[in-house]
């Protein structure tokens, strides 16, 4: 889990770099932090990844400046069904959920299948994808709880009121 959680937050850092942003196309990826509104607005994009039996597809948001980034995940290996129009939560046994945040270069939170397991979470991670082409967009809503280096004792994030409409690349 670590391990991911670096990479998110490499990646983050390396992409923030970037100076297009989502103008007018619409194109967004927003949420309350703990109340506050953030915007992940610069390069959102989604991604798919398909091997033999398995998919998944994440979706990606930069803050301007600072190196805050945001990635959504929904995998289907545990089952192989098809990822669609339809809710995903950490709860599940069919796919794999997750969410990670990037604060800073030295504060990465993480939520989901894999640090929930058989956990007590208040606000369990959820997303909902209301509209898929993987030819051309995704759209939808995430929220949930988040915790620094994956670790549920440690300091927690609340995502809420989270919504993305972003371009698959």
């Amino acid at each position: 889990m670590k391990k991911i959680v670096l990479f998110v937050a490499l990646i983050g850092a390396l992409v923030s770099c970037k100076k297009s942003n989502s103008g007018s196309s619409g194109y967004h990826v927003t949420a309350s932090v703990d109340g506050a509104a953030k915007a992940f607005n610069t390069a959102p994009l989604a991604t798919k990844l398909t091997n033999t039996s398995t998919t998944q597809i994440t979706v990606d948001g930069f803050a301007t400046g600072g190196g805050e980034s945001i990635s959504l995940i929904i995998d289907n290996a545990p089952s192989g069904k098809p990822i669609v129009a339809g809710t995903y939560t950490d709860t599940t046994s069919d796919f794999e959920v997750a969410l990670f945040y990037t604060q800073n270069l030295t504060a990465a939170y993480a939520g989901g299948t894999t640090v929930a397991a058989g956990l007590a979470i208040q606000n369990h991670v959820k997303i909902v994808i209301t509209s898929i082409d993987t030819t051309s967009s995704i759209k939808g809503s995430f929220s949930g709880d988040l915790f620094l280096n994956g670790d549920v004792t440690a300091a927690k994030k609340t995502f809420t009121n989270g919504d993305f409409y972003v371009k698959f690349h």
